[in-house]
């Protein structure tokens, strides 16, 4: 079956009144009766219902794919309405109402909304804890890689997300023992852990993920924060378990 075959028949039950919905239902059917066992996979039926029935929301496209393919999982769903020929530019809010409108729980939608929108994020040096934009489940896993260069003491220069291997911190930085200029994280409430150049964070820990250079935060030793330059670009991934 040509997804054009599904697009003519769509377009003569639209013009019968029927909604999305009720369209997508009759035009499986008839194409059924045609070829008996025929299936029509979920991206093609989804390119066609936008070809014909545009514009329609992310959400009015979720409920269509969920309610015709039951077993599809949210991040099914999703990535098929983030298809270059479906609605790619949806925005991860917008993904997150229509996945959770469509009948999908809160958990199903947030694993998915994290992998299909990986995030990136500039980190800056003279600042202290900055969140990220991403809310860590517990359930996944979570790749963080960084670049750039920074200060975190004028005096002995600029530093990659390592840190400056000749110095380590002291106690009231961001993470005492660990190099100094260092990029760290930090789950929620849960203790920070280094990140560098490259890290999977930490198993079965949740909340909101940030990130700081490792550094004198309150200014014990010194200037503190004020003095630094540069900043870090930071790439953070999802995958599923």
């Amino acid at each position: 079956m040509s997804t054009e075959t599904l697009i003519s028949i769509l377009q003569s039950l639209k013009q019968q009144g029927l909604s999305p919905l009720e369209a997508v239902k009759e035009a499986l059917a008839q194409l059924q009766s045609r070829a008996r066992g025929a299936t029509t996979d979920n991206t093609a039926v989804a390119e066609a219902v936008i070809e014909v029935f545009s514009p329609l929301t992310a959400t009015q496209l979720a409920i269509i794919l969920h309610t015709t393919y039951p077993d599809l999982t949210a991040l099914d769903v999703g990535k098929t309405i983030l298809n270059p020929k479906v609605l790619p530019a949806t925005p991860a809010t917008e993904m997150n109402e229509a996945l959770g409108k469509a009948g999908f729980d809160a958990s199903s939608v947030s694993d998915a909304v994290n992998i299909l929108y990986p995030v990136t994020v500039t980190i800056q040096a003279n600042q202290a804890w900055q969140q990220s934009g991403l809310t860590v489940t517990g359930r996944q896993v979570t790749l963080i890689a960084a670049q750039g260069s920074w200060t975190s003491n004028p005096a002995t220069g600029k530093t990659g997300p390592a840190g400056n291997t000749n110095y380590r911190a002291k106690q009231g930085y961001t993470l005492p023992g660990q190099f100094e200029g260092a990029l760290i994280g930090r789950i929620g409430d849960n203790a920070p852990f280094l990140v560098g150049p490259q890290v999977k964070v930490p198993a079965g820990q949740s909340g909101g993920l940030q990130l700081c250079i490792n550094d004198d935060l309150n200014g014990i030793y010194g200037a503190g924060l004020t003095d630094n330059v540069g900043s870090m670009q930071v790439d953070i991934r999802t995958q599923g378990e």
